[in-house]
């Protein structure tokens, strides 16, 4: 897809910086057999919201955690380890909104739209 479909496609466009990181959370699939993925979790700062509404500042925004899952934990630590880094400016994430028995779960997966700085 091109970045214009892939932006199309977001539920939420936020710009700003990755504080941490958690690894290993389990996620519900929404599967009718209960299936659990094991994702990691970002706690994103935003700095400004590009497209969409979300109240507060902080997001968890869930992500795979790699071995052909789409994910972009990659990204997600060198987001996070550059926190406070001034050289390093925010990014840019095209965000998926799922739910889930009444639970809100955001996503970023490869196959969204993203922009490092």
């Amino acid at each position: 897809m091109t970045d214009e479909e892939k932006l199309a496609k977001a539920t939420l466009l936020v710009k700003g910086r990755m504080k941490s990181i958690t690894y290993g959370v389990d996620v519900p699939t929404g599967n009718a057999d209960g299936e659990i993925a094991r994702m990691a979790r970002g706690d994103f700062e935003i700095e400004t919201l590009l497209k969409g509404s979300f109240e507060g500042k902080t997001i968890q925004i869930y992500t795979g955690t790699g071995m052909g899952d789409c994910g972009r934990l990659e990204e997600f630590l060198r987001a996070a380890l550059l926190y406070d880094r001034p050289d390093f400016g925010p990014i840019e994430l095209g965000l998926t909104k799922t739910e889930h028995e009444g639970q809100t779960y955001y996503s970023s997966l490869i196959c969204d739209y993203a922009k490092d700085p």
